[in-house]
């Protein structure tokens, strides 16, 4: 007598909660992203991206959110405006 095993049932996690409702559509930036979009070489925009404290490593490349390139931007202004 063969005795098929019960169907399995999946458990899916509910969404997450967040007020963000950009959140999961928001750009992943390279290092070749930042560098188009500040002028920057590519070796600088590197170092920018990683000095910020908000860069992404991810098999052995680096990234950056949009959104956090443009926060660590703003406080750069803030804080540290040319005069």
């Amino acid at each position: 007598m063969i005795v098929e095993p019960e169907p399995y049932a999946a458990v899916q996690a509910s969404p997450a909660v967040s007020s963000d409702s950009n959140l999961g559509h928001e750009r992943l930036l390279s290092i070749s992203d930042v560098s188009k979009m500040t002028g920057l070489s590519p070796v600088t925009a590197s170092k920018f991206m990683k000095e910020s404290g908000r860069a992404i490593a991810l098999h052995r490349r680096v990234y950056i959110l949009e959104s956090s390139l443009f926060t660590y931007l703003h406080e750069l202004e803030v804080s540290k405006p040319c005069r």
